[in-house]
């Protein structure tokens, strides 16, 4: 069996260009979409991702704003930001980039944005909301893999009101930010969920559990952790996973640090190119499995078009008189 790939750049730009249409139907009634990122320090991995979301809005042609804070800022002149970004018609979403500069409480910051702004979910009561099947706009990455797993049901030619009724999926890895919440989603969705994790592994059921599931999610943050022997005939495949390894010159083995000693062939790594990988063994599990999302070009395509889909909405919601 060879698996159909899920082709999640493709997915995106179908998003993209309704997204398009929608903010120039908001911009006609006066209606102003804009996301603010607020940063605090220079993490790398955060620049990268408000470079990101810069560029989609640019694309989209969403407003952005970028509020960026010296990594020596206190908690209380971060909140004075987050609380301007909230009273502000201008932004509709704000995204607070993780992790915060060192002595930034990031447990007060995200507890203020306003609940309508807050279109990564990133604040508890939000998160409620979404455990109970309530109003919240669904954090990103979470809404990107239902977003490809429901596509899946629609070429099933399967009834979208039941959703994933009399389904097994698996989630492997329990992150607040992505494992947990996609967990409550899906049972919003009427699937029937098991969670697994590190200590599953380490019990030796694993792959048992993983095996009985048609729709299985890898969101582990472990490069290849999840193999063909995880995998059940057919099952559809989604990969979260984002890492970046270290190719050796002399052997082209895969290394998870730049510098020392190659772990395959024991030579010296000096300037390594470097791969972005998942964690699903890709070409040994899109032999078992009847669909499989690659990386890149799978989940992380359409996280960014989720995101701008909750300012979206946000916006139509406050224009309406929410709060």
């Amino acid at each position: 069996m060879t698996a159909r790939i899920i082709d999640g750049r493709a997915v995106a730009a179908e998003l993209r260009s309704r997204l398009v249409e929608d903010i120039e139907i908001l911009r006609e009634r006066g209606i102003t979409c804009g996301i603010a990122t607020v940063q605090v320090g220079d993490d790398f991995g955060a620049s990268m991702y408000r470079d990101a979301v810069a560029r989609m809005c640019s694309g989209l042609n969403l407003a952005f704003r970028d509020e960026s804070l010296a990594a020596t800022s206190t908690t209380s002149e971060v909140l004075d930001v987050v609380m301007s970004l909230n009273e502000d018609p201008a932004v509709s979403g704000i995204l607070v980039l993780r992790p915060l500069a060192p002595g930034v409480d990031e447990a007060q910051i995200v507890d203020r944005i306003a609940p309508l702004k807050d279109i990564d979910c990133l604040s508890p009561g939000n998160l409620g909301r979404l455990m109970l099947g309530r109003r919240a706009w669904p954090p990103a990455t979470p809404a990107a893999c239902l977003e490809l797993l429901e596509r899946q049901l629609q070429i099933e030619d399967r009834d979208p009101a039941r959703g994933f009724a009399g389904d097994q999926v698996v989630v492997v890895g329990r992150s607040p930010s992505v494992g947990k919440p996609l967990a409550a989603m899906l049972l919003n969705r009427h699937a029937t969920v098991t969670i697994c994790h590190s200590y599953t592994d380490r019990a030796g059921t694993l792959a048992e559990i993983t095996r009985r599931a048609k729709f299985l999610v890898a969101a582990v943050g472990v490069p290849g952790f999840i193999g063909r022997e995880h995998v059940a005939p057919g099952a559809v495949v989604v990969d979260v996973g984002i890492n970046q390894l270290f190719v050796c010159g002399a052997c082209g083995a895969h290394n998870h640090e730049a510098t020392g000693a190659c772990m395959a062939c024991g030579g010296r790594l000096e300037d390594p190119q470097t791969v972005t990988v998942g964690d699903v063994r890709f070409d040994e599990v899109a032999e078992m499995a009847g669909a499989v999302t690659p990386v890149p070009g799978g989940v992380g395509a359409v996280t960014n078009m989720m995101l701008a889909r909750n300012a979206v909405r946000a916006a139509e919601a406050a224009a309406e008189g929410e709060a």
